[in-house]
């Protein structure tokens, strides 16, 4: 293990060294939707949409000293490392390590990084994860915020376009991105509602991914954006005449939990949320509870750096705060990464589907009142932490229940 990673290390070592040498120029070409009209809605077909982008190819001279990735990466028993690995937090990382496919896919997104393919003043590129990139069709488009600051935003699209607009009026997901983040972070949560027939609009705040940096005046303020999301989803997107206005929910993670709480509080357009790693009491201010909140976390979650095992504990003044439907959601080992598909972050491997099994069942019983979603919120995930006891509210009703299958305690 140790001389793999010594290899792993010289290999990026070698390319970025490589990279800065490299011939650059910008390698993004995110197909924008001009069109503000429905004029392909008339016709019952979506307007012009894509997959989530991928890196392109690296420069030749680079190519081979990539795939030697592959062969290194290969060598090691991927499935029984992850499974050992898991209860520490870093199952994603040991997953994603040893797949020669996306190390080389990580490798060429960095590169197209520092070539202008993405925001370089920024930690995460912006092509996301090979495994969700492809499970999405969106539609790049372009918006300005109230202070005139141009917005780069993703229609992604119910069950992936083959549904025609005409099936119709779809309810609505806003997703709102983390701190130094983009829409391609967060390609897997956008996956799970379009997937089940929700039409998601994601967006890059000011001074993130895709979009400008605030224009004069701009003060960057997360809640006034998502509320110009909103309006301008509603008044002017080319998908505006097959939207619910009646069943409209917002998820977001780290600074876009922050954000989300801040707006249920004072936007009547949203019915539901989903707050993923809103940190603690300090950062998620907010003076209102009208609408059902749902809050995530993970054992070993924090701001900076994890809270190990006692995190729960600063997450929950938070969700004390909430009346009305109300859910703490806690995952075993889960840090401040299990909402985000960038590779090598370390989370355990059943972070996802733990997220996307209780954001989605929340959503579905609040925006459609399905019956089956509420048996999911109601029932126990194995993998839910086992030291803290999540809980969900709903019609007066609570459960508090642990991960390894234990029955609900009571409150």
């Amino acid at each position: 293990m140790q001389s793999f990673r010594l290899a792993i290390a010289t290999l990026l070592s070698t390319i970025l060294i490589l990279a800065l040498t490299a011939c650059g120029g910008s390698t993004n070409d995110s197909g924008i939707n001009e069109s503000s009209e429905s004029a392909a809605l008339v016709k019952n077909e979506w307007p012009a949409h894509r997959p989530g982008q991928d890196p392109p190819e690296a420069p030749l001279m680079l190519e081979s000293v990539i795939s030697n990735i592959d062969a290194l990466a290969a060598a090691l028993p991927s499935e029984a490392l992850v499974g050992i690995v898991d209860p520490i937090a870093i199952g994603m990382t040991v997953n994603d390590i040893t797949d020669p496919a996306l190390l080389s896919f990580h490798l060429r997104a960095l590169l197209a990084q520092l070539q202008g393919g993405s925001r370089v003043d920024s930690i995460y590129h912006g092509f996301g994860h090979p495994a969700y990139n492809d499970k999405v069709e969106l539609v790049p488009v372009e918006f300005t915020n109230r202070y005139g600051t141009r917005l780069y935003g993703e229609i992604v699209l119910p069950q992936r376009g083959t549904v025609p607009p005409s099936a119709g009026p779809f309810p609505v997901i806003i997703a709102l991105e983390g701190l130094m983040t983009n829409t391609a972070v967060y390609r897997w949560w956008h996956q799970v509602f379009a997937d089940a027939g929700y039409l998601v609009f994601a967006f890059d705040f000011s001074g993130q991914g895709l979009s400008d940096n605030e224009a004069e005046g701009d003060p960057g303020n997360n809640i006034e954006e998502a509320q110009d999301a909103l309006t301008w989803l509603f008044e002017s997107s080319p998908v505006k005449s097959v939207l619910d206005k009646s069943r409209v929910g917002v998820v977001g993670h780290s600074m876009g939990a922050i954000a989300a709480l801040g707006l249920q509080a004072v936007e009547p357009r949203i019915h539901a949320v989903v707050a993923g790693a809103p940190i603690s009491e300090q950062s998620a201010p907010f003076d209102a509870n009208p609408i059902p909140v749902m809050i995530q976390t993970g054992d070993h979650d924090g701001p900076v750096a994890p809270i190990p095992f006692f995190n729960p504990e600063v997450v929950r003044p938070v969700y004390e705060k909430l009346s009305g439907d109300r859910a703490f959601i806690i995952t075993e080992a889960a840090t401040h990464a299990q909402h985000t598909n960038y590779p090598l972050f370390p989370t355990p491997s059943w972070g996802f589907e733990i997220a996307g099994r209780y954001s989605l069942a929340w959503m579905d019983w609040h925006l459609r009142g399905d019956k089956e979603a509420l048996k999911v919120l109601r029932s126990a995930h194995p993998h839910l932490s086992y030291l803290w006891g999540s809980e969900v509210r709903v019609d007066n009703e609570t459960v508090v229940y642990r991960g390894q299958g234990l029955n609900p305690l009571s409150p």
